[in-house]
């Protein structure tokens, strides 16, 4: 059961807030850090002097990626939509990058459950691990991928109507 963060709680005052950076004592957890955009957060991550942790469980990312950070990262070998392990994973941490996906259009196409179990359901799962371990904040990313190809660049945004 996730806990209601109030005033007085760790983090509340920072949670959802912008405009505040990452000091150098943060200590940084990043979901899918294997991965191509992952491994460079983390090695960014690492030279601005901060301690990472990555959790992957390899099937897009690579061990190669890491290969340069090495020793500096904790590693945690895992799969996002298990909320045990997320939990595991953000204790003493300070800020989680969510990262972990499943980025190709075909292949949500072609296993649209997996797709979704992934994408979606790994973010509920780290959500609330990272609200439960009193995370002070959460950075979520993704690529343009969700809108699909560009037939032509560069692509303007359009507002959505309904």
């Amino acid at each position: 059961m996730a806990r209601q963060a109030d005033e007085g709680a760790p983090g509340a005052a920072s949670v959802g807030q912008r405009g505040k950076r990452l000091t150098n004592a943060t200590t940084v957890l990043v979901t899918g850090g294997a991965g191509f955009i992952g491994s460079h957060v983390t090695a960014e991550l690492l030279r601005r002097g901060h301690a990472v942790s990555v959790l992957d469980n390899f099937s897009t990312g690579k061990r190669e990626n890491l290969a340069a950070v090495g020793g500096e990262v904790e590693l945690v070998e895992g799969d996002v939509r298990s909320y045990e392990r997320t939990h595991a994973a953000t204790q003493g941490v300070d800020c989680v990058i969510h990262l972990a996906a499943l980025p190709s259009v075909p292949r949500s196409i072609q296993d649209p459950l997996t797709t979704n179990a992934v994408n979606v359901t790994g973010t509920l799962s780290v959500a609330p691990a990272a609200c439960d371990a009193w995370t002070k904040r959460v950075v979520f990313a993704w690529s343009s991928i969700v809108y699909g190809r560009a037939w032509c660049l560069p692509r303007a945004g359009e507002p959505v109507r309904s």
